[in-house]
Order: C-alpha cells, then sequence, then structure tokens
C-alpha cells in the first residue's frame, strides 16, 4: 500500500480538509506525514492508525515515536524519549521484551485519564 493523499482520505471519510489536517496532525507521528496543504501524504503506517479509527476522536489515542532509554526501576517500564513530548518518559513495555529495545525506536501511546496520562507499548503492523 503506498503513501496515499490526505485529501483522498479526507473525502473517503466525509471529513472535511481542515478538519482532517488538525485531526492527522495531533495524532499521527511526524516521521508519518510529509508535504503541505493540499499536497500532505500519508504514509502506510499512518494509513493503518487512521484504518483503526482515528476520525473517532474518543477511541484513538495520541501516537508517538521515541529512543528508548534504559530500564527504569520498575521492570515493566523503560525510559523513552521522544521530540514530539520533547522529554524523557516511562513507557510500559511487555515483560518478554523488557531490555531487548533498549537504543531503538519503538511506537507508544499516551492514555489520559483523571490521575494522568500514562503511555504504553504499540506493536508495530
Amino acid at each position: 500500500m503506498p503513501k496515499i493523499k490526505l485529501t483522498e482520505l479526507s473525502s473517503e471519510y466525509d471529513v472535511t480538509f481542515k478538519e482532517a489536517v488538525e485531526i492527522v496532525k495531533e495524532k499521527i507521528p511526524e516521521d508519518y506525514i510529509s508535504g503541505k496543504g493540499k499536497n500532505t501524504w500519508i504514509s502506510e503506517e499512518g494509513q493503518e492508525i487512521i484504518k483503526e479509527g482515528l476520525f473517532i476522536d474518543e477511541i484513538i489515542p495520541k501516537n508517538y515515536i521515541g529512543k528508548v532509554l534504559g530500564l527504569c526501576p520498575n521492570p515493566r517500564y523503560s525510559f523513552v524519549y521522544s521530540k514530539e513530548i520533547g522529554k524523557r518518559v516511562p513507557v510500559m513495555i511487555p515483560k518478554t521484551l523488557k531490555g531487548i529495545y533498549i537504543g531503538k525506536n519503538i511506537n507508544f501511546e499516551a492514555i489520559e485519564d483523571v490521575s494522568g496520562t500514562s503511555y504504553r507499548h504499540v506493536k508495530k503492523k
């Protein structure tokens, strides 16, 4: 599946182009978006996120890409630095993958609730 223009996606999902741009910039990592204005393209990975229900605001959490720096004191978490967030955050990693991702880039998502924001690893498809 090659890159696709955001104008095509917005017409496919019956959303105005302006709304589509705002949603995509808010929910999809910058690495998956290229171009400006009406010439905005979405990569294959970004299209997968959109197909999961991106245009339904409440369901899909914000996705990020970051580099794993090391393990946290709690072995279920690893410290990850994301340029988009601008700081190091603890990300929940599956127990079987503990320590494997150190020094590598991973996808993760932010989950916001009453107590604050937490982050968890998202498997690439």
